[in-house]
């Protein structure tokens, strides 16, 4: 059953919502820091007390995540302006005082469904986790079998096969180990948004020079060159999931150009309206309009694993990371002449502005 904990100094105001809520839900009455250490599904909560509490708060909500734990903010209309962003940050509801019984009822429902959903979307989650573990598991196994035995006959009978028996081996071998990549990248990607994330400033030019570094083997096997133009801002982002989703476009930009062709690869950034849209530009072998469309799906392949590696699922994690950074990807191509693929996200705020908040 929905618990209800009350964080309200108004004594008067604090016994009429008991009063009101404990027909329809259990009721804890928070009088110390250890109330918010009980379990509970919904905080409502008064100027005072948040002011009072709001490190806690937002240390229990952190706790709680990824389920969802909602605060109701109860306030006078005048007293609304009073609040600073950073405490607007801890709580998912308002509602002004003199309290209407019919709006809080409806804002309690709205409130404890999400928490509802949230915690049943977490079941859900930590099933799939359970079963793609599990799965993973069964699958591995086997292909390191193959793996094993086909490199232990490469390797310690080679004078027992012919030429042609020699490169069947090798063969299986090959298609063993991108089987195990390919087991080890379901597992990634089945993953991906389960990690408690930070967005914080990131320095993007930075960011990019260790993008650059992790492709720089690649870019010198292709006889490439990759160019930064202009100046690069700092995102509002985490800088694990950006790195992996830079390098994952730099690293195809290098690759997919058409045979004798030296990648030439641009990466630049303009910034509008408080949003950092990251360009990365290639002569590569572009793509057809119709394919556009599904690039971003997982296990699209427009072209065969021996013509150019990979298993599908580059592009679906670069997507997938930026809407968790509540950012976006995109892409424009033509055919025989190259590719953009953008990424937008927030630019973030300076120092000085922050800090005045």
């Amino acid at each position: 059953m929905n618990r209800i904990l009350l964080l309200i100094d108004h004594k008067e105001n604090r016994r009429l919502l008991a009063e009101w809520l404990e027909p329809r839900h259990p009721v804890v009455v928070a009088d110390s820091e250890a109330a918010l250490g009980q379990p509970f599904d919904l905080g409502i909560v008064d100027g005072p007390a948040l002011h009072r509490w709001v490190k806690e708060i937002q240390s229990r909500r952190e706790a709680d995540r990824p389920r969802f734990l909602p605060f109701l903010l109860i306030v006078p209309r005048h007293d609304v302006g009073l609040f600073k962003q950073h405490l607007w940050e801890s709580i998912d509801e308002l509602i002004i005082n003199p309290v209407d019984k019919v709006e809080l009822q409806v804002r309690v429902d709205v409130l404890l469904r999400s928490r509802q959903f949230s915690s049943e979307l977490k079941v859900r989650n930590d099933e799939l986790e359970t079963y793609a573990q599990a799965l993973t598991h069964d699958l591995r196994a086997p292909v390191r079998v193959i793996s094993s035995f086909a490199k232990l006959l490469i390797n310690e009978q080679p004078e027992k096969l012919n030429a042609r028996g020699q490169h069947q081996l090798e063969r299986i071998y090959s298609v063993a180990e991108q089987a195990w990549e390919l087991i080890d990248s379901l597992l990634a990607f089945s993953r991906l948004g389960q990690k408690k994330i930070a967005l914080r400033s990131v320095r993007l030019a930075s960011l990019v020079e260790s993008c650059l570094r992790n492709v720089e083997e690649e870019v010198e096997a292709a006889k490439g060159e990759v160019r930064v133009e202009g100046d690069l801002p700092a995102v509002q982002a985490d800088p694990t999931l950006l790195k992996a989703a830079l390098t994952n476009l730099l690293s195809n930009a290098v690759k997919y150009v058409a045979p004798g062709t030296r990648p030439r690869v641009t990466l630049s950034a303009s910034v509008r309206v408080g949003i950092c849209r990251i360009e990365i530009q290639d002569n590569g072998i572009g793509i057809s309009s119709e394919n556009l469309g599904r690039i971003f799906s997982p296990f699209v392949r427009l072209h065969s694993i021996e013509e150019y590696p990979g298993f599908g699922l580059g592009l679906s994690t670069v997507q997938k990371v930026i809407e968790i950074m509540g950012g976006r990807v995109g892409a424009d191509s033509s055919e025989g002449i190259g590719s953009r693929f953008w990424i937008e996200l927030e630019v973030a705020e300076p120092q000085e502005r922050r800090e005045a908040r």
